[in-house]
């Protein structure tokens, strides 16, 4: 078991975002998050990264509690996640290339080990020969692809895809779902927070709808038909 949430409550000033939510996903898995504005996603989302922690319950990430975690183990376990955003998130002054090994300086990676990683994953994400372009040149698809593929950097064993396909016309959007899916299929395992419904009935995989901070349902791959 990869990620396991055990009666997970979340309580803002202004309410509750999580209510006593126990949610498991397995090593491989892909699963997409839904449900609307303020039902708990991104709630989750930033307690997986250990941005917010519960006010009750218990978060593990591969075996290790996040909410027993000193705060100097925290970055060790970040750098088995990678993380995708809706809004892309790249630094618009560096390349293609400088983007994507700058996810692996962070984190002290050697120069002899980026340079051999960065090309992998850019073709794996298909932007061969795009390593010195800049964000500004790039369409919105490739701008996420180059997000996917910085996430990849460091090879995580869980990929987060927030929104991803927020930003983006049907054709990039069922482009960067497809390549999620190819990633997953070489191991990775793959949770995405996503409006899209038709996006999500195409892809056939796990669904766990949320409602008021509640999963509301846990559809098995091929069951989510709304």
């Amino acid at each position: 078991m990869l990620v396991q949430f055990y009666n997970v409550s979340k309580i803002y000033p202004k309410g509750k975002a999580l209510d006593d939510i126990s949610l498991k996903i397995d090593r491989g898995e892909f699963v997409f998050l839904m449900g609307p504005s303020g039902a708990g996603k991104s709630t989750i989302i930033k307690m997986m990264f250990r941005e917010e922690e519960p006010t009750r319950g218990q978060i593990f990430i591969a075996d290790r509690s996040l909410v027993r975690m000193k705060r100097n183990d925290v970055p060790k376990v970040r750098r088995n996640m990678g993380i995708v955003f809706q809004d892309f998130k790249l630094l618009e002054r560096k390349t293609v290339y400088e983007n994507v090994a700058f996810a692996m300086e962070v984190v002290g990676a050697s120069q002899r080990n980026i340079k051999a990683r960065v090309p992998e994953v850019l073709s794996m994400v298909g932007l061969r020969g795009k390593d010195n372009s800049f964000p500004g040149e790039l369409s919105g698809g490739e701008q996420q692809r180059v997000g996917i593929a910085r996430a990849l950097a460091n090879q995580p064993l869980l990929l987060i895809a927030d929104e991803p396909t927020g930003n983006l016309d049907i054709d990039n959007s069922m482009e960067i779902l497809n390549l999620l899916i190819d990633i997953n299929r070489k191991g990775t395992t793959i949770i995405m927070a996503t409006h899209d419904r038709e996006l999500v009935k195409a892809a056939q995989k796990r669904v766990v709808l949320l409602e008021k901070g509640k999963v509301a349902a846990d559809y098995a791959p091929g069951e989510y038909v709304i």
